[in-house]
């Protein structure tokens, strides 16, 4: 199972964290490729949307909120997609291998799905307070607004 966010206090607890360390490190040892780092601005792109999966992951999990968290898991999941396209432009480009594109694309297919299960986990869940802030930010109540 993907792990309980609203049990979970660090990200790195959650199992769904774990693909996307392995996924990164994946992308990062295709960027090492002397070919692929010859096309310093398709490698550039891909750096930089590689490391936004994590980058929101980790921003997400902050979130005080569990619809809030899955906004930024969203964001990741598109990261996920642009570095598979992306990686299958530097195919296109003969920059790299067959098989490095095979293992992008396996470990980010996989990744994605995780992803959207996750999303969705977390838009029905409901958690407003994820137990690690104390306060969250809720709406006023009726009864509680003030007259001027």
């Amino acid at each position: 199972m993907l792990g309980s966010p609203g049990m979970s206090n660090t990200l790195e607890e959650l199992p769904i964290y774990g693909e996307v360390q392995k996924f990164w490190h994946a992308v990062n040892e295709v960027l090492q490729t002397p070919a692929l780092r010859s096309d310093g601005d398709l490698c550039k792109q891909i750096a930089r949307a590689n490391d936004s999966i994590d980058a929101n992951m980790q921003e997400g999990f902050e979130q005080p909120t569990d619809a809030s968290f899955g906004n930024f898991v969203f964001i990741a999941k598109a990261s996920t997609a642009e570095v598979i396209s992306r990686m299958k432009q530097a195919r296109r480009k003969q920059l790299i291998s067959d098989a490095q594109l095979a293992r992008i694309e396996e470990l980010g297919v996989t990744l994605g799905k995780m992803m959207g299960g996750f999303i969705k986990y977390l838009s029905r869940s409901g958690f407003t307070d994820r137990g690690r802030h104390g306060v969250a930010p809720t709406s006023p109540r009726p009864g509680n607004l003030r007259r001027r």
